[in-house]
């Protein structure tokens, strides 16, 4: 077992990282494209539908533990994806969207202190802290005023991302991940469809007037990110310890920012710049402390 993680780290690795964090930095305008086009509903459930289909033949019969994909899909599915698809399309600024989702490992580990009574160390709290101080120095960058709706909506997702990130703590050893990104999504399709039917009316019409952009946006969240992304960064966890992986994906919202200055002409501030700061030094802390 420890042989799995402790491989140097090479060319295949770094390439696989790269894959990882630019398929999930890009997965946030992916998204913001869908849903300019697509009702933020409607096109998760789109999404959700895709995955299935690309990966049911590789899943394992699910019955034996049935109550835990039950409990994960409505964590992840209407919690964290529905709400992040959300926040999306509630605001223009993808980059504030992509930072406020990276408050997901504070809210496990205050979770995991709730629930599985972990209590964390005296450092952890810090980056806790550190991590929720940059939030709210963001909450008031003059630039995203307008978009606190989106901001809370992006919060709650992040807090659903936390909840998912424990209750994976709970599940059985044999459970692999391809099975719970597989039978989330199954089982997550009809949950998200009824709520886009009961919200936002037929897909038949609200997908009339869709142009291939919009589909290829969903197809890029749904192969890309949902697939690839998340392989890649399994593999990378297979092979090397958790603390020296996890670290990087403070590079995310970084991968996000650049992209939306470069196609969305966003604004980087340097309020935004002195949170992002905080945020990344808070995770960070988190990340690399032991208990």
């Amino acid at each position: 077992m420890s042989t799995l993680s402790n491989h140097p780290w090479r060319a295949l690795d770094f390439l696989a990282l790269a894959v990882a964090l630019l398929g999930w930095g890009g997965n946030f305008l992916a998204i913001r494209y869908a849903v300019l086009e697509i009702p933020s509903w409607t096109a998760l459930t789109i999404r959700l539908c895709l995955v299935g289909v690309l990966l049911v033949v590789f899943l394992r019969n699910p019955v034996p533990h049935l109550k835990y994909y039950l409990w994960i899909t409505l964590a992840l599915v209407p919690g964290h994806f529905g709400l992040l698809f959300l926040a999306s399309a509630l605001t223009t600024n993808i980059s504030a969207i992509s930072l406020f989702i990276q408050l997901n490992p504070a809210f496990a580990l205050l979770f995991a202190w709730i629930l599985l009574r972990e209590r964390p160390g005296r450092r952890r709290i810090i980056g806790l802290l550190m991590a929720f101080s940059a939030m709210i120095i963001l909450y008031y960058e003059p630039n995203l005023l307008g978009a606190s709706l989106a901001l809370m909506v992006a919060t709650l997702s992040a807090m659903f991302m936390g909840l998912y990130s424990v209750l994976l703590r709970s599940m059985p050893r044999d459970i692999r991940p391809i099975d719970i990104i597989g039978w989330s999504a199954i089982f997550g399709a009809p949950m998200v469809g009824l709520i886009a039917y009961s919200v936002e009316g037929s897909p038949f019409t609200t997908l009339s007037n869709v142009t291939s952009q919009g589909y290829l946006a969903v197809l890029y969240s749904t192969i890309v990110s949902s697939i690839i992304s998340h392989g890649c960064w399994a593999w990378l966890c297979r092979r090397h310890p958790v603390a020296q992986v996890v670290p990087y994906s403070l590079l995310v919202p970084i991968v996000t920012m650049s992209l939306a200055a470069f196609l969305f002409d966003e604004q980087i501030t340097q309020q935004m710049m002195f949170a992002i700061a905080i945020l990344c030094t808070g995770l960070l802390v988190i990340a690399r402390s032991k208990r």
